[in-house]
């Protein structure tokens, strides 16, 4: 499959400290590079750039990555009850139905305030002896590997928050705007913590319910003095139920509504696919098999579909649409979406994600934002390039993220998966009406990615 590989600006976390401070009287060397480095931020997150950039050497962050991403694999996969008993005791919720053993995502979300605490509120009392019934014939888990786990989420997601503040301060000097540092500040961060399931996951998960309807079945019978039967359940080959539930995408199309999304590089882990292997312990870390990230991104004004590449140890940085509007336009937000291999069925994608956002109540300037005048908005825009793409004679090849040489149809199908955002974006809108009227228009029965057949 041949694809387009964008590899971000890098820069070095020493020098965002410097880009974004007030250093003490810099050699004229050491300025000039400053300053070209700065303008090489601006361009990067600019209209004609692709909205990102990467961020490595930052202390201490590898070991927490490295602590925390394989947790999202093993609470993904954890009973129910087990799952709400480690989600609460460190203070996690979802945002995803986790009931369903379909899903494709699995997230766990907490609210981040930049002055937290830091210090662990982990009772030195082990969980298996804090009161919780424990069915040792069933799904018995070492609870001790998740002691870690709310520490290590906050530590992470202040980090990334820090670095978020520090891009901001670089942009609001390089433009002039005075407002985006302190709107991150004044607002909101959510940390994510996401699991991008294998086929062989959804396998194990309902496996995982199977067998817990059987045993209750089985106490019932035998509490009402039954004889349990046995039954024999035919087992299916992996295989067979696996390619039923492949899709293209682990995560659709569509554009971040905050400031900043600021994202780990992911990390691999490969399952068993023996045929009586179930267990999600059965699992090692592993290299992306395609040496990038599976993030996608849409360039708009060229056309083309990009996978984003990152050395494993540092942090993306994307820009949001609140930016893109704050900003007058300066900073530009890119559509996006993960991809999934269809080839490699035990593959699942760990990450950690921090939205930064505006205070709820924060008016998005309208009359100075330069997307909606008589020319359209960015999905508008690229709808009339795409109409003029097919009847380019000349138009140059294009890499699509399928074997599909129908570059056009494939974007007016992701096209339609995006509101646009002249019909999300009002005048005297606050952020939180934004986000509101952007999550409906995504995802209400109505939305443009409407779960509901």
């Amino acid at each position: 499959m041949a694809a387009s590989i964008l590899e971000p600006l890098e820069i070095c976390f020493s020098d965002l400290q410097l880009m974004s401070s007030h250093p003490p009287r810099l050699s004229p060397a050491e300025l000039s590079r400053i300053e070209s480095l700065t303008a090489a931020v601006m361009q990067a997150l600019g209209p004609s750039g692709p909205g990102l950039l990467v961020i490595n050497g930052v202390p201490r962050a590898p070991g927490l990555r490295r602590d925390l991403l394989p947790l999202a694999r093993k609470i993904a996969l954890l009973g129910r009850k087990d799952r709400a008993r480690v989600l609460q005791e460190h203070g996690l919720g979802s945002d995803v139905p986790l009931k369903n053993p379909d899903r494709n995502v699995s997230s766990f979300a907490l609210q981040l305030r930049f002055s937290q605490n830091l210090t662990s509120q982990l009772s030195s009392t082990t969980l298996k002896s804090a009161g919780y019934p424990v069915d040792d014939r069933f799904d018995k888990i070492d609870y001790m590997e998740f002691k870690n786990l709310g520490t290590a989420f906050k530590e992470l997601g202040l980090c990334m928050m820090e670095l978020g503040i520090q891009l901001a301060e670089v942009c609001d000097r390089a433009i002039g705007y005075k407002e985006l540092k302190q709107s991150i500040i004044d607002g909101s961060a959510k940390g994510r913590l996401i699991h991008y399931h294998s086929a062989i996951d959804n396998i194990i998960l309902k496996e995982t319910n199977r067998r817990k309807k059987e045993f209750k079945s089985k106490a019932q019978q035998a509490e009402n003095g039954l004889f349990p039967s046995n039954r024999c359940t035919m087992k299916r080959h992996p295989k067979e139920r696996i390619s039923k539930s492949i899709s293209n995408l682990w995560q659709q199309w569509h554009y971040d509504y905050g400031i900043f999304t600021v994202l780990t590089s992911p990390l691999f882990m490969v399952s068993c696919q023996a045929e009586d292997c179930n267990h999600i312990s059965c699992c090692q870390q592993s290299s992306s098999p395609d040496a990038h990230a599976y993030l996608q991104l849409f360039d708009i004004k060229k056309n083309i579909i990009y996978f984003v590449k990152s050395p494993p140890e540092s942090f993306i940085i994307q820009v949001g649409e609140a930016a893109d509007i704050l900003t007058r336009g300066k900073l530009c937000s890119t559509l996006h979406s993960v991809s999934r291999p269809t080839d490699i069925e035990n593959l699942s994608r760990e990450t950690f994600v921090v939205f930064l956002q505006p205070t709820w109540d924060k008016v998005l300037p309208y009359s100075e934002y330069p997307c909606l005048d008589e020319t359209g908005n960015q999905v508008e825009r690229l709808a009339r390039n795409v109409s003029s793409v097919t009847k380019e004679e000349n138009a140059p090849t294009r890499p699509t993220i399928s074997d599909s040489e129908d570059v056009p149809e494939l974007m007016r199908e992701i096209l339609e998966k995006i509101p646009p955002l002249s019909i999300r974006y009002k005048k005297e809108m606050t952020f939180a009406e934004f986000s509101r009227e952007t999550t409906k228009q995504y995802y209400s029965s109505s939305g443009t990615q409407s779960t509901r057949e």
